[in-house]
């Protein structure tokens, strides 16, 4: 029975109610999906009969268990945004601190002030680096009614006001900004009273130089101007004035009063930080002549547009942009505008990210609740929602979420989705998927979200069809876990031990087209050049050097997985892991043993059809390892011949390959070192193998064989061809799951493959030791 009162209702019940009304007052052919919930408003998409998707938002009231609806409003949520978070985007890289704490301000303009002194732009741009750092003071009265004083006692530090920084030029003056000293908080919360008060503020600052000067006309009157300036020093004065000698002169603006110019430079700084090029572009473009500062700030919001995913060419959503600087810079209370753009785009921006994020409503609703009507950073809003996200799955995967109501992965495309699931088995993603798309925490959670089947029955009905997303549908799930069961073990594949296969094979790596017989020639070498007087011969004809063929064909490897529906349900995450975890393995260890197992077997060698070690080989001993044996066999190898040119070879072993047995025997003879008394007694092997070279090999179970390998990129060994270069083993959905059935045979079945085949193309680079 359902609850008479709202405040009693459940989140479904409610939900329930709206678009059952909706869908009434729609027609009997609509359909909708609600898309966000909120206490007086919802927003839905429909289906109606044209088929075709739209966003509405509607208000909506419900009393005495009846929904009352107001007027359905076609909203594009993402669009409205733009123009607003685009500005607020440039306000705040150009605004900075509000705190009261640092002004803007104009220390001193160009031209001739009023008690005769021209400031020469020249002399003040030399001077620039000065006015960094120059300390603001406030002086008494009698220091400021009368120079010689202040000369004759100084300036106090408990007078030390401030200091400038980031003194720039301006077309008519220097500007800088000005850092208020803790101990002066009244100065700052005067300045904040006229601002607040949108009075004219009651302070002014007088640039007090240390410098030559020199006279000059202007306009046909005598004046002075400063030469070189040498120091610099603010005061703060409550009616500029100038004053003063020759060599101590004041002047003054008049505080807190912006200039466009100086606003302009702010914001070209602010681009410049953020997109250099667009800031190159309008600088020299500037300069050039060719466009004007309008055109540029214009230039400057179609660009913060189109970043925020609008359309450049929409002059209407660009002008909006302007508007909200040109308001933010010129309104007397700007510190409040920006305050109140920046919770604008925080709200912009929790909307948004909610949407996206994949959690149900109800989570949206909490993390929402937390962040309303704050300023916060994204970092903290993506941590929030992970958080979130991690305890909905335990609650999901603990199976006490019946019906999954209106539970839906709110991902934007099939690659976050893929993402998630990656995720969730340990696969490695980029950066800017990780925080797009949360990794799933539990299988049962993926299935149902994906799926809209609660339950687990594997029967996915219309109703939960029509939950899901136009990107996937209700066989998503399998596919989306087959990709990263495959991902993951491509991963573990490369990142396993490969138990020395590259020992035998080296780089060669050969890539097969198709299943037909592959076909190896082993060259021939020629002898040396003969000697040629070409008075009396011509070059000789070399001949043909003999050749070996080895011919073999590709196999196929594989098998079936299956995850079971009941490992879904009990949402054993750990059991599919250590599942695809040990595929990997597998696959690695199964190519291994295809490159070893001929010379383990000592398999006939297909270039004269006699085993890999024999007699007529000069690769086969029989003695236990020891420093004599291991010498013995590095000659062997060294005397090993060119075929046709019957020259020595000259290998030289870089690997013994040894069983678990004999590892503290082949390590001492590679170790040790003794004081012989003769040379004779001495250890030729002495530190002969790098450790690389001591392998111990998983697959030699005789305790007393052993082997000795030359470097494969010297002298080919083993051929390895996979199939049209496929190195990482595949995985394929096996049962093909239809839309409406979700298992076959009780599970998920996964078809792992893997195409190749290995063949010794030659034994000159192997010895071995076959001890009785």
């Amino acid at each position: 029975m359902k609850s008479k009162h709202k405040d009693k209702m459940s989140f479904q019940e409610i939900m329930q109610m709206v678009r059952d009304a909706i869908c009434a007052k729609e027609g009997k052919d609509f359909h909708c999906y609600i898309e966000d919930m909120f206490p007086d408003t919802v927003v839905y998409e429909s289906g109606g009969p044209d088929g075709i998707c739209k966003c509405y938002q509607r208000s909506y009231s419900i009393a005495d268990n009846q929904v009352t609806l107001g007027d359905a409003v076609e909203v594009q949520r993402e669009i409205s945004y733009v123009p607003l978070k685009a500005a607020c985007i440039l306000m705040a890289a150009v605004e900075g601190d509000t705190t009261g704490a640092k002004w803007k301000v104009k220390v001193v303009e160009f031209g001739p002030d009023k008690n005769g002194i021209n400031w020469d732009k020249a002399s003040l741009t030399a001077a620039l680096p000065l006015f960094d750092g120059a300390k603001v003071f406030a002086l008494n009265t009698s220091q400021h009614q009368d120079p010689k004083t202040a000369s004759r006692f100084g300036k106090s530090p408990r007078e030390l006001v401030g200091a400038l920084t980031a003194a720039v030029i301006g077309t008519d003056a220097v500007y800088a900004d000005m850092v208020i000293m803790p101990s002066a908080s009244w100065l700052q919360q005067d300045l904040q009273a006229c601002n607040e008060h949108g009075i004219g503020y009651v302070y002014g600052l007088s640039v007090d130089v240390k410098a030559t000067t020199k006279k000059v006309m202007v306009a046909g009157k005598p004046m002075v101007a400063p030469g070189v300036i040498k120091g610099v020093q603010v005061d703060v004065v409550y009616e500029p004035a100038a004053g003063g000698k020759f060599i101590q002169m004041a002047a003054a603006v008049q505080a807190g009063q912006e200039e466009e110019e100086v606003i302009f430079k702010k914001l070209l700084a602010a681009v410049q930080g953020k997109n250099p090029t667009l800031h190159t572009q309008i600088t020299a473009a500037i300069a050039a002549g060719t466009m004007t500062e309008d055109e540029a700030i214009n230039r400057i919001a179609a660009a913060a547009v189109t970043a925020q995913g609008g359309d450049a060419n929409d002059q209407n959503m660009v002008a909006s942009v302007v508007n909200s600087l040109t308001a933010a810079f010129t309104d007397q209370t700007g510190a409040d505008t920006l305050q109140q753009m920046r919770l604008m785009s925080c709200r912009m921006t929790l909307d948004t990210t909610l949407t996206a994020s994949g959690l149900p409503l109800a989570a949206q609703q909490l993390v929402r609740d937390r962040f309303k009507d704050q300023v916060f950073e994204d970092t903290a809003l993506q941590a929030a929602i992970q958080s979130t996200k991690e305890a909905f799955d335990t609650f999901t995967a603990s199976g006490r979420v019946t019906g999954a109501g209106e539970t839906r992965v709110r991902f934007e495309g099939v690659d976050k989705l893929q993402a998630a699931v990656d995720q969730m088995l340990g696969v490695k993603v980029a950066d800017d998927l990780k925080s797009a798309a949360p990794g799933f925490t539990s299988l049962r959670a993926a299935y149902v979200e994906m799926t809209g089947d609660a339950d687990v029955t594997g029967v996915i009905t219309p109703e939960n069809s029509r939950r899901l997303q136009a990107a996937y549908d209700g066989t998503s799930f399998a596919y989306a876990l087959g990709n990263t069961l495959y991902r993951r073990v491509a991963q573990d594949y490369r990142e396993v031990q490969d138990y020395g296969t590259s020992l035998l094979v080296g780089n060669n790596i050969r890539n097969a087209r198709d299943f037909r017989k592959l076909e190896t020639m082993l060259i021939g070498y020629y002898g040396d050049l003969p000697t040629v007087d070409t008075d009396i011969d011509d070059y000789p004809d070399l001949g043909e050097v003999a050749d070996e063929m080895v011919e073999y064909a590709l196999m196929e490897q594989g098998g079936i997985i299956t995850i079971k529906r009941k490992t879904i349900i009990n949402d054993d995450l750990r059991l599919v892991d250590r599942i695809i975890s040990r595929l990997g393995r597998g696959a690695r260890r199964g190519v291994a043993r295809k490159v070893w197992t001929p010379f383990l077997t000592n398999a006939a060698w297909k270039g004269d059809n006699k085993a890999i070690f024999h007699a007529d080989h000069g690769n086969l001993g029989s003695t236990a390892y020891g420093i004599a044996p291991a010498l013995a066999a590095k000659v062997a190898m060294a005397q090993q011949k060119e075929q046709g040119s019957n020259e020595r070879l000259l290998l030289r072993p870089t690997t013994v390959s040894f069983p678990s047995e004999l590892f503290g025997i082949v390590r001492n003879v590679n170790t040790y070192n003794p004081q012989a008394v003769a040379i004779e007694n001495g250890n030729s092997m002495y530190g002969f193998f790098q450790e690389k070279g001591l392998f111990e090999n998983p697959f030699m179970t005789d305790a007393n064989d052993w082997m000795m390998i030359a470097d494969p990129n010297e002298i080919e060994i083993v051929e390895l061809a996979f199939l049209n270069g496929q190195q990482e083993p595949q995985m394929f959905i096996a049962n093909n799951p239809t839309q409406g059935q979700m298992f076959v045979n009780g599970g998920l079945q996964y078809k792992i493959q893997h195409d190749y085949a290995a063949e010794v193309v030659d034994f000159r680079g192997v010895y071995k030791a076959v001890v009785a």
